[in-house]
């Protein structure tokens, strides 16, 4: 009888390593950045994700289409704030929620000027909105902007403006004590 059972639990072992060998494999959850459809920057330091809102819900239909973001004069000099003026009423609620996920969607993947012209048309309308702050002065840190990432430095409450002197000081940004 035990050789027949031993039998029996070395034939289901064989089918179970089929049977699994057979199924593919699920998708690992991917940790980090989304991929990208077009060639990565050429930089090479990573910059770090801006905080964005946990959990916030995927739009199931395509975005509408957006006009391409106002054109800024040229700066003048080591303090003149990137600024947008628009005509359009300032989002509030859901939208001003969705704009500033958009900011930060474009900081993410790497597309530091779109960012910047999104957190822009937002502090046109909100000149103290924190968390659009941070993506101007992180995103002028990585491009090595360093009076636009001194300007809305400035504006930054105490504990944000040392964790963004933190994070420039990565590309060779820093600020001046107060």
């Amino acid at each position: 009888m035990l050789p027949i059972a031993a039998v029996l639990v070395l034939g289901m072992g064989v089918y179970l390593f089929v049977e699994v060998r057979a199924e593919p494999a699920p998708p690992a959850p991917v940790m980090g950045r989304a991929s990208r459809t077009s060639a990565p920057p050429t930089r090479t330091p990573q910059a770090a994700p801006v905080d964005e809102p946990a959990a916030a819900p995927r739009p199931t239909t395509p975005p509408p289409a957006r006009a391409p973001a106002p054109q800024q004069a040229a700066p003048r000099g080591p303090t003149t704030p990137t600024l947008v003026v628009s005509d359009e009423p300032p989002p509030v609620g859901a939208k001003l929620d969705a704009a500033m996920a958009e900011a930060n969607r474009a900081y993410d993947r790497g597309d530091f000027d779109e960012a910047k012209a999104a957190a822009s048309r937002l502090l046109a309308s909100d000149p103290n909105n924190v968390r659009m702050l941070r993506v101007m002065v992180s995103a002028s840190c990585v491009d090595g902007d360093a009076a636009a990432a001194q300007t809305h430095y400035a504006r930054l409450p105490p504990g944000d403006q040392e964790q963004m002197k933190t994070r420039c000081a990565r590309y060779g940004i820093t600020f001046p004590d107060k």
